[in-house]
C-alpha cells in the first residue's frame, strides 16, 4: 500500500523513489501493527471462526 502512495503522492523527484518509500514504509509500520495486533486481526480471526465452526 504504501508503494502505491508513494507513486500517487509523494514527491520522490529529489530523493529518489526507493528511499521515498522506504520512509513512508518506516512512518507507516506503527499505525499498520496496531491496527493489525488490535482490531483488524481479532476482527478476522472472529469471522473465520464463525463461518467455518466445526461440528462435532
Amino acid at each position: 500500500m504504501s508503494l502505491i502512495a508513494t507513486a500517487l503522492f509523494k514527491n520522490f523527484q529529489a530523493a529518489g523513489f526507493i528511499g521515498t518509500w522506504l520512509q513512508t514504509a518506516v512512518i507507516n509500520f506503527p499505525m499498520a501493527i496496531g491496527w493489525q495486533i488490535f482490531l483488524c486481526g481479532p476482527a478476522v480471526r472472529f469471522l473465520f471462526r464463525t463461518i467455518f465452526r466445526k461440528d462435532n
